[in-house]
């Protein structure tokens, strides 16, 4: 059984929810594959040469074949000449990796569950943050003793006040942000700490979790 602190704004331990872990080993195999196909969809290949069909000139031939005594040319744009196109030079390579949604989902499991484990997955409450002060929320990260720490806090588009919470927090360079529909496995890794401020996104995660252990 895991016990996850809820806090208020300032930094206050407000309740607790559990959530039921049986298996708390981390099937990084799963984590693993998924980074990696991840990163390489990140990554956008830039090297690009041009071709004889690509540079600029004309496609007329320049002289007749025979009796100018000057070697046989097709077209201005032949490689051989200057300002002609690259012959087998490298072209913009896709570097993609397609995932099935099962990996997906997987991964993102074994990624929350991992931030569970680890004493790394805090609920907040942002309710009673009416106003937009970058200064409550360092506050608030100072006391709970994770203003040097990478965040990333999962919001809710539903949520009323989300304006005022995004306002206040994206001027810290330590904290990042996303929706709980958009968020995965990626960007729950790269952080110290994850925070959610919905108990209904809660519910679901535990839900899952305690699917996913066969409770």
């Amino acid at each position: 059984m895991r016990k996850i602190p809820i806090y208020d704004i300032n930094g206050e331990i407000v309740g607790e929810e559990e959530i039921e872990i049986e298996n708390e080993k981390i099937n990084k195999d799963v984590l693993y594959y998924y980074v990696n196909a991840y990163l390489t969809n990140q990554r956008k290949g830039t090297s690009s040469t041009k071709t004889r069909g690509d540079v600029s000139g004309g496609g007329k031939k320049p002289w007749r074949q025979k009796g100018t005594g000057r070697a046989r040319v097709g077209s201005i744009r032949n490689p051989i000449w200057k300002g002609g196109g690259v012959v087998f030079g490298p072209k913009t390579k896709e570097y993609k990796v397609r995932l099935p949604k099962k990996i997906k989902r997987m991964a993102l499991i074994e990624a929350i569950k991992d931030k569970i484990i680890e004493d790394r997955f805090l609920l907040i409450e942002m309710s009673n943050l009416n106003e937009i002060k970058t200064k409550n929320v360092y506050n608030f990260l100072k006391k709970i003793g994770s203003n040097k720490e990478k965040i990333l806090f999962i919001l809710n588009k539903g949520d009323v006040n989300k304006e005022v919470i995004i306002k206040s927090i994206r001027n810290i360079d330590t904290i990042e942000y996303d929706y709980s529909d958009k968020i995965n496995a990626y960007e729950i890794l790269k952080v110290d700490k994850v925070f959610l401020d919905d108990k209904n996104i809660f519910g679901v995660i535990k839900k899952t979790l305690e699917k996913e252990n066969g409770s």
